[in-house]
């Protein structure tokens, strides 16, 4: 390839702005690096309305059945539909990959709005729930958000969650480049080494044009979702071999009658049992609650938000299933982790019946969360999260460590700054 058809040339190119890329090209372009990020969706307005949602959420399909995942296609990621649960990184896991985040965490907790909801903020709901789960023994208790909740003026607040977009819009500030409506199709390889990427970028509802981009570095932050595929097509085939994992779970309402609930944190308060089965608040807010109850038929909630009282169940789930080749994610529960579920179900319904509800529903087990274990350290990316082909790094949720089951969203930010420190070294 041609040096001279190379037009425009980056420090960096950032494929995806979610969490991991959004906090790499920050801290590039606070360094003065030429960072391009490219990114599948549009800036859209966030709002935590029907319409808001359907504009940036994609269901992803994880085998024949019901299960699924939800993912958002933004400028900024999935924080533009998540519930602001922390889970933080466990530094000894990655320190056995040969991976030190410790500074990284330290400076994250002292930049993002890290601390558990206050009382005055707990919903009806949340309280019933808390009161009726320590009666039956479970330690229910809050959990950390990424939530400034001076911003909530004494109620929910969507836009008081922290959100990745900050920080594009801080790399923006500071000189990177941002591309929506951008496809990356493959790296750009020579001789082993990963110099650009070919995408096609989206010209009106029909049109599209192939483009290519040319960096120093290439990182991959695409999400765990779409980095495997990418990865594949470009030459990396056994990323994926031994299946995914899911966590996969129940969603369980039930009517209190004596009940007056109101919008809340989903997901800010719960407990995880001996037995790997997590149980937690699932009480989504108002403007969502009728699409939610619609989609799952189930009428007699529809229009009973005040008196609605629900739980979430998630297991651990075992590797399983399989990334096709036309990139499509396969799985099917074992019998194994359906026993799990089913019995983490009966806890969450006797949970339920001792808070005083009555005419219980589940969806069945259609809920996933982050799908993990297909891009592995010290096997397919080295710990500077270099893939075989030089100066290509990956850095999203696919590269997580299977053992480390929590909400990703503050792991992600101590990898983003991790190897923006290693490639300000190299560029």
């Amino acid at each position: 390839m041609n040096s001279n058809d190379r037009h425009d040339e980056y420090d960096a190119i950032i494929v995806g702005s979610g969490t991991a890329g959004a906090t790499i090209a920050s801290e590039l372009s606070r360094s003065k690096k030429k960072v391009l990020i490219l990114e599948k969706g549009e800036t859209v307005v966030l709002r935590e309305t029907l319409a808001g949602i359907l504009a940036i959420a994609q269901e992803v399909k994880l085998g024949k059945g019901r299960l699924s995942t939800v993912r958002a296609i933004t400028t900024g990621g999935s924080t533009g539909m998540y519930f602001g649960v922390v889970g933080y990184p466990d530094l000894d896991i990655f320190s056995a990959l040969g991976i030190d985040l410790s500074w990284a965490l330290a400076e994250v907790k002292a930049q993002l709005p890290i601390a558990p909801i206050p009382d005055e903020l707990l919903t009806p709901q949340a309280s019933r729930l808390r009161d009726s789960a320590n009666t039956l023994g479970h330690v229910w208790g809050k959990y950390d958000m990424l939530v400034d909740w001076s911003r909530c003026h004494g109620g929910y607040s969507y836009d008081a969650k922290w959100k990745a977009r900050s920080l594009v819009e801080s790399a923006l500030d500071d000189g990177a480049v941002l591309t929506t409506r951008a496809t990356v199709d493959r790296i750009l390889v020579e001789d082993g080494i990963a110099v650009g990427v070919e995408y096609h970028e989206k010209n009106g509802l029909w049109r599209s044009r192939q483009r290519r981009a040319f960096g120093k570095k290439i990182v991959l932050a695409a999400g765990e979702l779409a980095t495997p595929g990418i990865l594949r097509d470009s030459g990396l085939r056994d990323v994926g071999d031994r299946g995914f994992v899911c966590n996969p779970g129940y969603a369980i309402y039930g009517l209190v009658p004596d009940m007056q609930g109101i919008s809340g944190f989903v997901g800010s308060m719960g407990c995880m049992d001996d037995d790997g089965i997590e149980l937690g608040d699932a009480n989504i807010p108002r403007p969502i609650h009728g699409p939610m109850m619609l989609g799952g038929l189930n009428f007699r909630h529809l229009f009973s938000f005040p008196k609605t009282l629900g739980i979430g169940v998630k297991v651990k789930d075992e590797f399983g299933g399989e990334l096709t080749d036309d990139g499509r994610f396969r799985k099917q529960i074992s019998v194994a982790d359906q026993a799990k579920l089913d019995k983490g179900r009966r806890r969450a319904v006797e949970i339920l019946k001792h808070a005083g509800a009555r005419h219980i529903v589940d969806f069945g087990v259609t809920a996933a969360g982050r799908v993990g274990g297909m891009v592995r350290i010290n096997e397919h990316i080295d710990s500077q999260l270099e893939t075989p082909y030089r100066n290509l790094h990956v850095c999203d949720g696919s590269i997580i460590p299977e053992a480390l089951r929590v909400p990703p969203t503050l792991t992600l930010v101590c990898l983003g700054k991790y190897l923006s420190r290693h490639l300000s070294t190299q560029i």
